[in-house]
């Protein structure tokens, strides 16, 4: 009796609780606050000692093969060596391989993005506020600038004359170029001719379809052969029309037109980085005709600095790839690789291996998570240890701490 007593206690109190707070007459609003928060706190009691004992099944679904299709997998590595373009010549000797950025302000997006890129690949470079007065540009007969770049076309064109008249004067003693930048604005006139030179300009146009003139001496990291399909993010591009003989594109690109939605129309290309070879006024520039917006122009301005300052500028060629596994090892249930993850991961590093020689996966394992997903994942970690090379050092792992990863930097992953 006492414990049937003991067990209908607790039944009554929270039946007389509800009845107090439902059932009497001054039911208030900071009652029905008190009862939610109540009720959210338990709920949140719930959920955060429950839900972490749920098991999830997440659907499995193969990733598409890759079809990669490239020009360069039909050269080989010698014929791309002869293929690349050497700017040295004797010219590089009478100049420091330094830029100089003359810029609107400091703060201007396009000169900041110049800055960025110089400093990216370690080079050298002087910034200056295009309408003050140019710095020191001679040292003991020498120049202190291989290339000089302009963010504004009309900076330069605008120039005060004194210090457009010294500037032209020193890049033709020292053969030193220009980069000029022709990005449209807002208040750009259309179409207009470019001061003191024999070219015209079309502002705020929208492309699409960009490509590099295969016959240019500039490329040299860049490689043309192929087409930039599709339209080129902005619509501020600025194009080049000229027939002066001094002149060469570097890269063409289409107007964007209603005509795309017409079937067998031609277009005519147009230039949007313009190469001066110099013949007019003794003077090498290149044009560009919008920013960085498109990444494309980031390594033609890289090739056109080497140009430009006789190989002084040029970056290295050799490049250094890593590619890091290992978050997958230590990844949940449903998450984590399976038998045929495992021979896609060989069979990609063998298809690399055939273009970059030595090519290896940099691959983390943590023995800690060993065997810890479903069946299938278990399987996939069976067959990683079966590629491995050193398979029996891998068991130790199992004891250490389950922040440590055992990194193989020195000995193939999977052969």
């Amino acid at each position: 009796m006492s414990g049937r007593l003991g067990h209908t206690r607790p039944r009554a109190l929270v039946f007389a609780v509800i009845s107090r707070l439902f059932l009497v007459k001054r039911f208030t609003l900071t009652k029905v606050l008190s009862l939610g928060i109540a009720i959210c706190v338990v709920f949140l009691l719930f959920l955060s000692y429950s839900v972490p004992f749920f098991k999830f099944s997440v659907p499995y679904v193969a990733p598409h093969p890759l079809e990669i299709k490239c020009h360069v997998n039909q050269v080989s590595h010698n014929t791309l060596k002869q293929m690349v373009t050497n700017h040295l010549s004797s010219a590089s000797l009478r100049i420091v391989n330094k830029v100089l950025v003359l810029v609107e302000t400091q703060y201007s997006r396009l000169g900041q993005d110049i800055v960025a890129i110089l400093e990216a690949n370690r080079m050298k470079y002087k910034v200056e506020p295009s309408g003050k007065a140019l710095p020191y540009l001679t040292h003991n007969d020498k120049g202190k600038y291989a290339v000089i770049v302009f963010e504004n076309i009309d900076a330069y064109v605008n120039m005060d004359k004194w210090n457009r008249q010294l500037l032209d004067k020193y890049c033709k003693e020292y053969n030193v170029g220009m980069i000029i930048f022709a990005q449209s604005k807002s208040d750009s006139i259309l179409s207009a001719q470019v001061q003191d030179f024999p070219v015209f300009t079309h502002a705020n146009i929208a492309v699409k379809n960009f490509e590099i003139n295969p016959d240019s001496d500039i490329l040299r990291v860049t490689r043309s052969g192929e087409i930039w399909t599709g339209n080129l993010p902005g619509e501020d591009w600025t194009v080049f029309v000229t027939n002066h003989s001094t002149y060469k594109p570097l890269a063409w690109a289409k107007m964007q037109t209603m005509e795309d939605f017409i079937e067998d129309v031609e277009e005519a290309r147009h230039s949007v980085i313009l190469q001066d070879l110099g013949s007019y006024d003794g003077i090498r520039r290149i044009l560009f005709g919008n920013g960085f917006k498109l990444w494309l122009h980031r390594m033609l301005f890289l090739d056109s600095l080497s140009y430009l300052s006789h190989g002084m500028m040029s970056i290295s060629l050799e490049r250094y790839i890593l590619i890091d596994i290992d978050d997958i090892f230590v990844g949940r249930k449903g998450i984590r690789m399976k038998p045929d993850d495992v021979k896609a991961l060989v069979s990609a590093q063998e298809r690399i291996q055939q273009h970059v020689e030595g090519f290896r996966f940099n691959l983390g394992f943590s023995g800690k998570y060993y065997r810890s997903g479903t069946y299938e994942e278990n399987r996939g970690d069976e067959v990683l240890l079966g590629e491995l090379n050193r398979m029996k050092h891998i068991y130790l792992i199992n004891s250490l701490p389950l922040q440590y990863l055992l990194l193989y930097n020195s000995v193939p992953i999977v052969y």
